[in-house]
This record gives C-alpha cells, sequence and structure tokens, in this order.
C-alpha cells in the first residue's frame, strides 16, 4: 500500500513539476552575427497579434517596450516607430540616424486564461534585424507556450522578456 501510494505522490509530482513551467523554443537565422554595444537602434512597433477572430489589441506595444526595455541594457540610444512599417517605409533620413533597426512580426498570440482553462497560452513572434543599408543581418524565430497550471494567469506577454533577453546576450555575443 505505501509503495502504491508514493508511485501515485511521485507521479502527480511529477505531474505538476513539468504543468507548472513555461517552456521556449528560439533559434538564429544566422548563429554568428554579433553587434556592437551601445549601437543605435531604432524599434517597430508590430502589428497586434491575433488568435482566430480576436485580436490582442495592446499585443503589438507590448512586443515593441519589452524588446525596448531590454536593449536598454546594451544602449542608450533607442527610439521606437509606433505604428507597423517595413525597413523600406523608413525614409533615409531617419535610417542613417540609428545601426540597427528591429523588425517583430507577431505571428501567432493566443490567450487561453489558463489559470482556470488549465489550456497554455502561445505566442511566435519572429524579430528581424536590419543594418542601417537596409541590408537582413539576421532574424530571430521565439515560440513559447505558457504552463498548464498557474494559480494566476498571466497575459500571453509574459512569455516576451526571457526569449528576448536570451536573443540579447546571445546577439551582444554574451551569451
Amino acid at each position: 500500500m505505501k509503495k502504491i501510494i508514493s508511485t501515485l505522490l511521485l507521479f502527480t509530482a511529477a505531474i505538476l513539476m513539468n504543468g507548472c513551467t513555461a517552456s521556449y523554443q528560439s533559434e538564429f537565422m544566422t548563429p554568428q552575427t554579433y553587434m556592437q554595444n551601445q549601437a543605435s537602434i531604432l524599434i517597430v512597433t508590430p502589428e497586434n497579434g491575433r488568435y482566430e477572430t480576436i485580436e490582442y489589441p495592446s499585443s503589438g506595444i507590448d512586443v515593441a517596450s519589452t524588446l525596448a526595455q531590454e536593449l536598454g541594457k546594451y544602449s542608450s540610444k533607442i527610439a521606437t516607430i509606433p505604428t507597423p512599417v517595413t525597413i523600406n517605409d523608413i525614409g533615409d533620413d531617419v535610417l542613417q540616424q540609428y545601426n540597427y533597426v528591429f523588425i517583430p512580426q507577431i505571428l501567432h498570440w493566443e490567450d487561453r486564461l489558463t489559470g482556470w482553462s488549465m489550456r497554455p497560452d502561445r505566442i511566435q513572434v519572429r524579430f528581424d534585424i536590419y543594418d542601417n543599408q537596409r541590408q537582413l543581418v539576421n532574424s530571430y524565430m521565439v515560440t513559447g507556450r505558457s504552463a498548464y497550471i498557474v494559480w494566476v494567469s498571466k497575459a500571453p506577454n509574459s512569455l516576451l522578456r526571457r526569449p528576448i533577453r536570451d536573443m540579447l546576450k546571445t546577439f551582444f555575443g554574451q551569451g
């Protein structure tokens, strides 16, 4: 009887431990591209994320502001364009003021109210990084899933900080 109870407790603990952690997958298109510290950086706010027919109105701003906060550790000159534009829409005079341009694109954004539904939030965001000559320097893809079991529901933007931090550590040659 003790063996059955201890096996059940071990099994329950394993399920809870796995269900209580977020998971991430991320990768660079070109793994060995490094930026200089204190580079001037322009961030383009992406279009808001969607899941089926639901648009998440602040998701684009969330991505841009999280990226700007994390980039603040590496540069003191960071600016944000508040609307979605392509690299070709940015004027030459603006572009020449910056070393790099980050253009995120939200590919998937799903808020599933995990606290009571036990369905994880999911995100997928691609960060295209250009130099001031409009050349694609690198691209970074982040895929994240929240835990299945959470005690307090969080928005999908809570899945951004860690993979963005990892991306920047690698991109600035510290990871």
